[in-house]
């Protein structure tokens, strides 16, 4: 029974058990479940309840139209009670200086480094710009990089606590202002004579003027209706309200409520505010359309006209220079993004247009000082014709170079200063001595000075701006000026009127004969400017002693010496050619792995750059440039920008190398250089009958009239599936240049120039 008994009572005892178990187990699930219900309550009430509040007051408003306000800015911004005796409006009386009302201009920019190449320099230039306008105009200006309230007015939201705190009626910086200016750091002003009628705004009663549609602000709601880069807000009370209305809406929940995914910015918030409350803002806001204030960077690239008061083309049907080009979109600073994607070409392209309109505004400053920039995208400036300082230059400069022909190496230039120095024009005089000076190239020669460049040309006296033969056009002719990376500054720097000749070769044509001109260099030393053939004359290693240049280059002989003589009497042709033809193509091999990696993402902007000619003292330069870099140097697109970008179009003359071959068509070249310089191609003074006397340099081969064909014997050509690889990689360069040089207009058509022509006709880019 016991047993039985301790069996029958022992069920209902474990019910009991686990009853009691479960109870805490139901009770941990109704809780869990309440404070879920809460949570969710709480988390829609916080997105939903602040946006109720918001229209409710905003209707109150409306209904109210009280004049009176008192706002809190989530607890920062709390607007004072309205001042009493405003006049209409709410604005607040200024002091006035004798030139009328008072304007400050108001910008800033990130308080960090830019992240892009160039970035910080170009925020700097669009500042300058600004305080130059200011300047003239006799603002003042408030330059901010500070975020006054960075945890919910971030980024373009900064620009309305910033301004309600300068629109207060006891800020000590903003006494005796009327107006504040405000500008993006992104825009620039392009007509720096233009004002703004300040006075109009008066008498209308105007508050707030910003460049907006009617139409797609008050009854579309449009955040493209108006553009909040620029805007011009009087101190006042009315405009201190506005902007805090404006703040009230950078809350996450009432960004939901009216638009744009949460991701509203301030434009779109002003935009809500005068919509939402026109009846309240509308009198007093100017939707200015009189006159550009929100001009479209892309609309107006490439249209601007040096010193010109109209555009090269009309936007939107009108040619009149805009007053302000904002750059929205850019993010010069930061990064630009095409489609969503971040990349440094779209960086570059908004940068260059910056620089273009940057320069048409700041011309007009510097012209108050007699100065202007030598070319829309470049820094450097030169005086403008009439000045004091442009008749000084002029005096101390009149006996240096008035043309320079610059290359391209292995272009033709020894046939060209053949011709010059023997007296092909009476009016022309080139230097004594050897024919490359190298002055703009090589740092050696350029650190002598101009008056040491002077004195390379006979009749030079011993101060600058002395000579004899006043009435020759003096020049000088340096294949390196083309490509080497200083060349181009400062010529331009100290010959800025100078006329600039330009030879360019079939690109592959120059490359093989440049790398066979520094094979022969390896393997004959001196000899190499004293016989065509060198190779040749390599006939021992006694030869090979006497002919050395440099430790290298005896190295380099005496190992071809070592593999390819013949009975120690010769060299062996088939050997020189295996040896050529491996060099040539482990040369190619490396410069194109170099420049693969300068084309990847993040690379060096500029090219040259990228492959370290930049900052090498002068042996290294040319070491670089005349031993490594072949397919950079016939690159002609590179180097030719950079001239165009100190030299104007007109000062440029390009000729194919390919026209001075035969005497007949190099008759017609040279008489092309007279007129572009201004002389006459025929007559007493011209003498064409040295035109069919061969160069020191050429074959002089006079039976089939080319005279002037490079002399110099190759012991083997790029083979052909070299060749063509070589014709792939400089393909996308030679379609460059090919637009450049339509663009530039220094030809009228592709076919001017035959080599090009066919190039791009070949189906390999």
């Amino acid at each position: 029974d016991g047993g039985g008994g301790g069996g029958a009572s022992s069920q209902p005892q474990g019910k009991a058990a686990r009853g009691s178990r479960n109870q805490p187990t139901m009770r941990c699930g109704l809780i869990v479940y309440s404070t879920t219900v809460l949570i969710v309550t709480l988390t829609i009430l916080s997105f939903y309840l602040p946006a109720m509040i918001y229209h409710v007051r905003s209707t109150n408003h409306r209904m109210t139209r009280s004049t009176t306000y008192s706002t809190t800015l989530h607890g920062h911004y709390s607007l004072p009670a309205a001042l009493g005796g405003l006049p209409a409006g709410g604005a607040m009386p200024a002091p006035r200086g004798p030139s009328g009302a008072r304007v400050m201009m108001v910008t800033a920019n990130q308080p960090l480094p830019c992240t892009t190449r160039r970035g910080d320099w170009i925020m700097e230039l669009a500042l300058r710009n600004k305080l130059m306008y200011a300047t003239l105009h006799d603002y003042k200006t408030w330059w901010s990089t500070e975020l006054v309230s960075a945890w919910d007015l971030e980024a373009a939201w900064n620009k309305i606590p910033l301004l309600y705190v300068l629109m207060h009626p006891e800020s000590p910086v903003t006494q005796g202002v009327e107006w504040l200016l405000w500008m993006d750091d992104d825009a620039i002003f392009t007509d720096m004579n233009f004002t703004m009628p300040l006075e109009q705004y008066d008498r209308d009663g105007i508050n707030l003027v910003i460049w907006g549609d009617p139409q797609r602000v008050y009854r579309a709601n449009d955040i493209q209706g108006l553009n909040t880069g620029v805007f011009l807000l009087r101190k006042c009370e009315w405009s201190r309200q506005l902007m805090a209305e404006v703040a009230a809406l950078a809350t996450p929940s009432i960004r939901r409520q009216i638009g744009n995914k949460g991701r509203i910015a301030e434009q779109g918030a002003l935009t809500w505010v005068l919509h939402s409350q026109a009846e309240r803002w509308k009198d007093r806001v100017q939707l200015e359309r009189n006159f550009t204030l929100n001009g479209n960077w892309m609309d107006y690239a490439k249209k601007w006209v040096p010193g010109k008061p109209k555009l090269a083309l009309p936007v939107w049907g009108n040619d009149a220079i805009p007053f302000v080009v904002q750059y929205a979109g850019c993010q010069m600073c930061r990064g630009h993004s095409e489609n969503g994607s971040w990349h440094d070409g779209g960086v570059r392209k908004c940068q260059n247009a910056f620089i273009e309109a940057y320069t048409f505004g700041d011309d007009q400053v510097l012209s108050l000082l007699g100065l202007r920039h030598l070319t829309m995208d470049t820094h450097l400036v030169r005086a403008s014709a009439g000045s004091e300082l442009y008749q000084r230059h002029q005096r101390m400069t009149r006996c240096l170079p008035s043309f320079l022909v610059i290359g391209t190496q292995k272009g033709g230039t020894s046939s060209f200063h053949f011709l010059l120095k023997s007296g092909w024009h009476d009016a022309v005089r080139v230097n004594s001595g050897e024919k490359e000076i190298h002055y703009f190239s090589w740092d050696d020669q350029f650190r002598q000075g101009p008056l040491t460049y002077q004195q390379r040309f006979d009749g030079s006296g011993d101060r600058l701006g002395e000579c004899a033969e006043e009435t020759k056009l003096r020049g000088e002719v340096s294949a390196t000026y083309l490509d080497y990376p200083k060349a181009a500054e400062r010529a331009a720097m100290l010959l800025p009127s100078a006329r600039i000749v330009v030879l360019l070769r079939e690109p592959v044509a120059r490359l093989v004969s440049s790398f066979n001109m520094k094979w022969q260099v390896e393997i004959c030393g001196k000899l190499t400017w004293s016989r065509t053939d060198c190779y040749n004359g390599v006939t021992s290693m006694r030869v090979i002693n006497e002919n050395n240049v440099a430790p290298k280059q005896r190295a380099a002989a005496v190992k071809v010496w070592n593999e390819c003589s013949v009975d120690k009497k010769g060299l062996d042709h088939d050997c020189l050619r295996r040896d050529f033809v491996d060099k040539l193509s482990a040369a190619i091999s490396d410069e194109e792995r170099r420049l693969g990696e300068c084309a990847k993402p993040g690379a060096f902007e500029e090219l040259g750059s990228c492959l370290g000619v930049q900052g090498l003292e002068q042996a290294k330069l040319y070491a670089l440039m005349e031993g490594a870099l072949f397919l950079y140097r016939s690159m002609y697109s590179e180097h030719l920008a950079k001239w165009l970008k100190v030299y104007p179009a007109e000062q440029l003359l390009v000729i194919p190398s390919e026209r001075l071959k035969e005497a007949g068509d190099m008759k017609d070249t040279m008489g092309r250089f007279a007129r572009f310089m201004g002389l006459s191609d025929s007559g007493a003074e011209v003498h064409n009958d040295l035109i069919f006397k061969s160069s020191p340099a050429a074959k002089g081969v006079g039976s089939d009239g080319h005279v002037h064909e490079n002399g110099r014997t190759y012991i083997a050509e790029a083979p052909a599936d070299l060749a063509e690889k070589i014709h792939k990689i400089l393909c996308p360069k030679n379609q460059e240049l090919a637009q450049l040089l339509l663009d530039k207009k220094l030809i009228a058509e592709v076919g001017d120039m035959p080599w090009l022509a066919t190039a791009l006709k070949r189906d390999i880019c």
